[in-house]
C-alpha cells in the first residue's frame, strides 16, 4: 500500500516537473521543425509570415540570440501570433541549407528573414537584438514603407536615390558584385561621398578589384570628409588583414610592393606585424620575441597600442598550455606595465594587466588585479566599463 503510494506520489512528481519544463520552453518562440519548403507551404496556409532565423554553428551572436532572447515570453507571445517561425542552420551538412542562404544573399549571421508565403522577402536584418529592438523589427514587416523587401524592390526597379542604396547595399553587402558595378558607374566626385564611404564598412569589397584600389588611391580625399576612424575601419585594417593573412605567400613581395606604391605609409609597420604574428601563431618564440621588440622599437611613436596588440595575441591566439614553451614569457609583464604607465585611457588597464599575468602564468597576482579593477569598475555606471566587467569577470572564470 505504502510502495502504491510511494509510486503514486513519483508519478505526480514526474507529470508536474514535465509540465513545469514544457511551460518554460513554450514561453519562448514555437520554430516550426520541417524543412524549408513546408515552412513555406504552412505560412501561406495561415497567411502569415515566415520568420527565418539564420545561423552557424560557429556563430557566438547566434547562440545568444537562441538562449537569451527567443526563449523570451514577450519575444515568444509576439512571434507565436503573427509568424510561422523557422530555423536554417546555413553550414550544416548536405549543402542544401547554404543554398537557401545563398538565394537570399546572407553574407553574416545571424540574418532575420521574414518571408512571404512564396519565399519572397518581407523585411530583413542583421546582428544580435535584445528582445525589445528584436519585437521592434519585427514590427517593421507589416509597414510596407519601412520593411526591407520594399527597398529591395525599388532597388530592382531601377531606385537609385540615396536612400535606397544605403539602405539596400546595408543588407546586400555586394553578395554578388552589385556594388562594384553600381560603385563603376559613378563620377569621382559621387564616389568621394561621405555616406557612401562609410557605407563600406559593412560592405564586402575584393581587395584586388578596382573599388578597393580606387578607394585606396584617394585615402587622403576620404580624410578630408570624414573622420580618421572610418579611414581605418575602411582601408588599413583591411590592408593589415591582407598583409597579415598573406605573409610568406608566393604573391607576399608583390602585395607589399603595390601598397607601398599606392602610398600606404604603413606597410612596413603591417609587415613586421605579419612577421611576429606569424612566429606567435607556430610558436617559435625566439624568433616572436626578437620581431616583437623591434616592433615596439620601431612603431611604438606611430602605434601606441603595440603592447596592447602583442599582449592580446599571445592571450587570444594560444593556449595557456603552449605558452609554457614561451620561456621568457614574463617579459608581457613589463610590457602591460609600460602600456598601463603611458596610458591616456586609463578604463582598459586592468583587462590588459589581467591578461599579461595569465600570459605569464602568474594566476594570483591575475586574481588579485581584476578583483581590484573590478572594485573600481562597479563604482562607475556607464556601457563601456560594464563591458570591461563581464570581459575580465570571464577571464578570471578561466583560471579558477
Amino acid at each position: 500500500m505504502l510502495s502504491n503510494r510511494i509510486n503514486k506520489n513519483n508519478l505526480l512528481v514526474s507529470i508536474f516537473v514535465f509540465f513545469l519544463s514544457y511551460s518554460a520552453n513554450a514561453q519562448g518562440i514555437e520554430f516550426f521543425h520541417g524543412s524549408f519548403e513546408e515552412a513555406k507551404l504552412l505560412a501561406s496556409k495561415e497567411n502569415k509570415p515566415l520568420f527565418v532565423d539564420v545561423f552557424t554553428s560557429w556563430c557566438g551572436p547566434c547562440k545568444k540570440l537562441s538562449k537569451t532572447v527567443f526563449t523570451k515570453k514577450s519575444v515568444g507571445d509576439y512571434f507565436n501570433e503573427n509568424f510561422i517561425c523557422f530555423k536554417l542552420q546555413a553550414d550544416k551538412k548536405g549543402g542544401e541549407n547554404k543554398k537557401i542562404a545563398d538565394q537570399y544573399k546572407v553574407t553574416a549571421y545571424p540574418t532575420l528573414l521574414w518571408l512571404d508565403g512564396d519565399g519572397k522577402v518581407l523585411h530583413a536584418a542583421i546582428g544580435f537584438k535584445e528582445p525589445k529592438s528584436l519585437i521592434k523589427e519585427a514590427k517593421i514587416v507589416f509597414n510596407e514603407n519601412k520593411r526591407m523587401g520594399n527597398i529591395i524592390e525599388k532597388w530592382h526597379n531601377g531606385d537609385r536615390s540615396s536612400n535606397v542604396i544605403l539602405k539596400y547595399f546595408a543588407f546586400d553587402r555586394n553578395a554578388n558584385g552589385e556594388f562594384d558595378t553600381y560603385f563603376n558607374t559613378l563620377s569621382e566626385e559621387q564616389k568621394l561621398n561621405k555616406d557612401l564611404f562609410i557605407l563600406l564598412s559593412d560592405i564586402q569589397l575584393d581587395l584586388s578589384g578596382e573599388v578597393f584600389e580606387f578607394i585606396v588611391k584617394h585615402r587622403a580625399d576620404y580624410l578630408k570628409i570624414v573622420n580618421f576612424w572610418n579611414v581605418n575601419r575602411v582601408i588599413d585594417n583591411r590592408i593589415e588583414e591582407q598583409i597579415v593573412k598573406n605573409y610568406r605567400s608566393a604573391n607576399y613581395d608583390a602585395l607589399l610592393e603595390k601598397y607601398r606604391k599606392l602610398g600606404i605609409e604603413q606597410t612596413a609597420l603591417y609587415a613586421k606585424k605579419a612577421e611576429w604574428m606569424y612566429y606567435l601563431k607556430n610558436k617559435e618564440f625566439e624568433q616572436f620575441e626578437k620581431s616583437a621588440k623591434e616592433y615596439i622599437s620601431d612603431y611604438y611613436s606611430q602605434r601606441n597600442h603595440v603592447y596592447f596588440e602583442l599582449i592580446t595575441s599571445l592571450f587570444k591566439e594560444l593556449p595557456k598550455e603552449d605558452l609554457l614553451a614561451f620561456t621568457n614569457r614574463k617579459i608581457v609583464i613589463d610590457w602591460a606595465l609600460t602600456s598601463v604607465k603611458n596610458s591616456k585611457k586609463k578604463i582598459g588597464n586592468g583587462s590588459l594587466l589581467v591578461q599579461a599575468y595569465i600570459v605569464a602564468g602568474e594566476y594570483e597576482k591575475a586574481k588579485q588585479v581584476g578583483e581590484e579593477y573590478l572594485k573600481k569598475l562597479e563604482t562607475e555606471k556607464s556601457k563601456i566599463s560594464g563591458f570591461y566587467i563581464k570581459y575580465i569577470t570571464n577571464m578570471l572564470k578561466e583560471i579558477e
